[in-house]
């Protein structure tokens, strides 16, 4: 595991002033990874924008962890409709 690419997730919750026990939970319900390195989880840099977005979500709106692990699913789902219509509008111009 190369250190430039995590960060520890200590670090990232004194600097979004959320618990740890917020970023766990987001383990728990599949929302990201984390990876243990000397006793101390670890976050993927890849992961941080969507950590972010639900950290967001849940102060900002008071949004449960059951309820961001539904908008998870759901921001998937669109995420893959919409690459999927990219497709089809792709294979039909190239049918016109």
């Amino acid at each position: 595991m190369k250190k430039e690419n995590y960060i520890s997730i200590k670090t990232f919750c004194e600097r979004h002033e959320v618990g740890e026990s917020f970023v766990y939970s987001m383990y728990e319900y599949e929302i990201l990874q984390v990876e243990q390195e000397k006793d101390e989880g670890m976050l993927h840099v890849e992961d941080l924008p969507l950590l972010e977005k639900m950290v967001r979500l849940h102060n900002e709106l008071d949004i449960n962890p059951e309820g961001l692990q539904a908008i998870y699913h759901l921001l998937c789902q669109v995420e893959n409709l919409q690459e999927e219509v990219a497709s089809l509008k792709k294979k039909l111009d190239t049918l016109e």
